[in-house]
Formats: C-alpha cells, sequence, structure tokens
C-alpha cells in the first residue's frame, strides 16, 4: 500500500501539469485568433466591398501557381526540432542553414513559374503577384528556428501576441491598398512587411546562436524525416490547390474567385479551433510519445471537445450561407452560396483532421503521415479535375465533401492505432455534435421554408439563428451529453485554474 500511495503522485501530477498547460496554451492562441477574427472578418467585409471575385480569384491562382515550387519550403524543421526537445540547442544550428537555403531556392522557383503562370492562365497580373509571394519563402525561412523554439518551450503567450500584431497589420494593410485601388495585390502587399516585423519579433523573444558553419552532416541526419515531413506537406498543400487549378484550367478568374472566397470563409471554424488546438497539441503529445495510451486518450479528449464546440458552428455556416452572404457582405456574392454550404459541411467533417495528424507527426510515425497525404491527394486529384471539367465549382466542392467525409474517420482511426484507438471513439468524436446541432439549427432552416418574409431579410434570418440554436444546442447537450458538456467547460476553465489549487491525488 505504501509503494502504491508513493507512486500515484507521480503518474497523477504529470497528467494535471500537461493538461494545464494544453488548455492555457490553447486559451492563449484561441484568445489570438479571436482578436485576429473579429479583426479579419471586419477587414474582410471591406475588402469584399472593395474588390471583386476577379481579384480573389487571380490570388488564389497565383498561390496555385506556387504550390509546386513550395514543395521545397515544407522542409519539417519545426516539427523535428520540438521532436528533439532538450537536444535543441545541438540541432538549431544546422536546421537554421538547411531551412533558409530551401526557402531561397523556393524563391527562385516562384521567380520564375510568374511568367508561365501568366501564359497558362492568361493573367499577367499573375508575374507580380508572384514576385511578391515569392519574398514569403525566404522570410520564413528566417524565423523558423526561435519560432519552434517558442514552440517547443510552450510559451504560446509570446506565439499568441506575435501572431495577433502579425495579422491586424496585415489586414490593415490590405484594406487601406485596396481603397487606393490596388486591387488583387492587395492581398499579397502585406506579405513582406509583416514577415519581416514578425521575424524581428520571434528573434528578439527567442534568440538562437548560430555559427557560420551550415553543419551538412546534420543536415543528412536529418534528411529522412525532413524528406517524409516535405512529402507530406506538399501533397496536403495539393489537396485544396489541386481544385483550384482545376477550375482555373477551365473557367474565368472570377468563378475560381467565387470558390476560393467560399472556401476562405468556411475555413474560419478551422482556422480558429482545430489549428489553434493542433498548434498547442503537438509540443504537449510530443513529451508523451513514450506513453502511446495515455498520448492517444489526451488527443481524444481534446478531439471531442473540439468537436463539440466547432462543429456547431460549420453546421450554421453551411445553414445560414445565403443570408450570411447577402447581408454582410454584399449581393455580388451569392453565387459563393451554395460553394460555402457544401465546403462549410466539409469542414466540419474534417475539423479534427489536422491535429490528427499532428498526432501521428507526435508519435514519430512520419512515413504513416507522408503515405496519408499521398493518398488523399491522389484521391482528390483525380476526382476534382473531371468534376470541374464536367460539372464546375459546385461539383468540386461536392467532390471535397465526399473525400473529406471518406478519408477523416480513418485518419483518426489509424492515428489512434497504437493507443488502442477503436472506431467507436471515432463515432463519439462526430455523431453528437452533428445530430444536436442539426436539432439545434432546424427552426432556422425551417423558418425560410415557411416565412419566405425571413427569406427577403437575411438580418432577420440571422437573428432568428442567433437567437434560437445557442440555448437549444446547450439545452440538448445538458440532457443527451452532458459529460461531454462537462469535459467542454473543464476545458474552458482549466487555463484560468492553477495547476497548485488541483485537488491532491487520492491515497
Amino acid at each position: 500500500d505504501r509503494n502504491m500511495t508513493q507512486a500515484e503522485p507521480e503518474i497523477v501530477a504529470p497528467e494535471i501539469s500537461l493538461s494545464q498547460r494544453t488548455s492555457r496554451g490553447f486559451a492563449w492562441m484561441l484568445a489570438q485568433t479571436l482578436g485576429s477574427k473579429v479583426v479579419g472578418i471586419a477587414g474582410q467585409v471591406f475588402l469584399a466591398r472593395l474588390l471583386v471575385p476577379r481579384d480573389f480569384g487571380l490570388v488564389a491562382l497565383a498561390y496555385s501557381a506556387a504550390a509546386p515550387g513550395w514543395m521545397l519550403r515544407q522542409t519539417g524543421v519545426p516539427q523535428i526540432l520540438v521532436q528533439k526537445g532538450d537536444r535543441f540547442k545541438r540541432w538549431a544550428n544546422a536546421a537554421f542553414w538547411m531551412d533558409l537555403s530551401l526557402g531561397l531556392a523556393t524563391a527562385v522557383l516562384l521567380l520564375i513559374s510568374g511568367p508561365l503562370a501568366a501564359v497558362v492562365f492568361k493573367a499577367p497580373q499573375l508575374v507580380g503577384l508572384l514576385q511578391l509571394i515569392s519574398t514569403t519563402a525566404l522570410l520564413n525561412g528566417l524565423m523558423t528556428v526561435p519560432q519552434a523554439r517558442l514552440t517547443r518551450d510552450m510559451r504560446f503567450r509570446e506565439l499568441a501576441l506575435v501572431g495577433l500584431g502579425y495579422n491586424v497589420l496585415a489586414m490593415a494593410i490590405s484594406v487601406a491598398a485596396a481603397s487606393l485601388g490596388l486591387g488583387a495585390y492587395s492581398l499579397v502587399i502585406p506579405l513582406p512587411i509583416c514577415l519581416s516585423l514578425r521575424a524581428l519579433a520571434v528573434w528578439r523573444l527567442a534568440p538562437v546562436r548560430i555559427r557560420p558553419n551550415p553543419q551538412l552532416h546534420r543536415w543528412r541526419a536529418m534528411a529522412p524525416d525532413s524528406g517524409r515531413l516535405m512529402v507530406a506537406a506538399a501533397f496536403g498543400a495539393a489537396l485544396w490547390v489541386s481544385c483550384t487549378l482545376a477550375l482555373g484550367l477551365f473557367y474565368s478568374p472570377p468563378l475560381v474567385g467565387f470558390f476560393s472566397f467560399a472556401g476562405s470563409l468556411s475555413a474560419q471554424v478551422s482556422t480558429l479551433l482545430s489549428a489553434n488546438l493542433a498548434a498547442v497539441l503537438f509540443p504537449v503529445l510530443s513529451t508523451l510519445r513514450g506513453d502511446p495510451p495515455r498520448q492517444v486518450a489526451a488527443f481524444f479528449r481534446s478531439a471531442r471537445a473540439l468537436a463539440l464546440a466547432g462543429v456547431p458552428l460549420c453546421l450554421a455556416e453551411a445553414v445560414l450561407a445565403r443570408p450570411l452572404l447577402l447581408a454582410v457582405f454584399g449581393a455580388k456574392w451569392l453565387p459563393a452560396a451554395p460553394l460555402l454550404t457544401l465546403l462549410a459541411l466539409s469542414a466540419a467533417i474534417g475539423l479534427v483532421g489536422g491535429p490528427a495528424g499532428n498526432l501521428m507527426q507526435a508519435q514519430g510515425r512520419f512515413h504513416l503521415s507522408m503515405k496519408w497525404s499521398v493518398a488523399s491527394a491522389v484521391l482528390v486529384v483525380v476526382l476534382a479535375f473531371p468534376a470541374a471539367r464536367w460539372g464546375g465549382p459546385a461539383w468540386v466542392a461536392a467532390t471535397w465533401l465526399i473525400c473529406t467525409a471518406a478519408l477523416t474517420p480513418a485518419l483518426l482511426r489509424s492515428a489512434a492505432r497504437p493507443g488502442g484507438g477503436a472506431m467507436p471513439d471515432v463515432a463519439r468524436i462526430y455523431l453528437p455534435p452533428l445530430l444536436l446541432s442539426a436539432l439545434a439549427l432546424a427552426p432556422a432552416a425551417l423558418g425560410e421554408l415557411f416565412f419566405p418574409w425571413l427569406w427577403a431579410h437575411p438580418w432577420a434570418d440571422l437573428g432568428l439563428a442567433a437567437i434560437t440554436a445557442p440555448p437549444l444546442y446547450a439545452a440538448l447537450l445538458r440532457r443527451f451529453r452532458r459529460a461531454d458538456l462537462d469535459e467542454l467547460v473543464s476545458h474552458l476553465r482549466r487555463p484560468w485554474v492553477s495547476v497548485e489549487s488541483a485537488p491532491p491525488p487520492a491515497g
């Protein structure tokens, strides 16, 4: 008994500490994203009214044309450094020179691809757009190592403040440039300015000693994991890029702009919740790589809370796509409504896919992560180009939804396998929020069918949803999923409860 009593604090106390770090880190990253989203949504409203669909389409095509060259930039160096843990300093110098060199090579490739893209898509503006985008490859290479150090040390407060400053300044510059009539350039002009300032900030917060010797022998040691992560990131980027490229080959920039705009809106919830959780979970789960069952259990707890909070927001965006676009962004964006509905449904299903990929990387299963990225990209590419050729943007959006629904649950099960995860765990993530969100949004959805006045007054339609859906969803959770609701509340409360105030372990 005495041995058991002495052993229990060693097991329980670290779990409380890691849970606390996860919640506090997520709270800081969420606060940063909330602040950024408030500014971003306001800025996007201005940009949607100052710019035209063609401008958004040109920028989407520019990023799509940049994707092949950008493959070299996805080195996976941040993930490798974070997973090195205490050996960070030993590898930081080599990682800096490796990432900077590949960033320079990427910038050169993007400059070369500009004239070719202008010919293929019959859009001369792509040359200048790609010149500005090319600067991001080099600037990102400059700040990879200090930013990885901040992540490894779980200094999420500093990361959040730097990210907020970057987003606010970038949006302010974009709106100012759009008001001056700079068109599509308004969306990329902030990149070199804001990334330069961000690089200065992270170097000041987390200085790393860099030597002239690039330590090429350590590049070879990092090459296998870096190569796998590079392939995984490249094919992951190809998922969305293939849709844009397919549409760009067969349709005009304005139609591509509608698709890109709907995709940007549908990704808001994922950026707000999923991306921030992934950023926090990776370093936390990396500390548990020696205990796979506990690692997977921690992931599923966070994934259930993420789905509980994020799925209703995605479904609301899908149900209210028409009144949202009409009321907030103007009638010229109304053709994007069916695209937004399909892509928001995809976002609801794919919400936990990103964190699942981080779980694989935290486990050190880079090869499996690479195989999943390749298989997913191949499936989307095979289906997206025929959908674009014979169906148009709506068929491409439907293809994206089908692929997401097929791939994400399988990805979750594959990531959970070393820790004993099974399909019932995956079902528990998705089914409760999907069913209860649909019930909560039913009054708003049926209102448009039975009350034509709401159809003609989009603000009233949005107001009805805002009044009825949240309390109804909360009531349904209390009635049918009380344990999940308590878990979500505990995630929200935990960042503000000190570790020292936690109750002592039993015994």
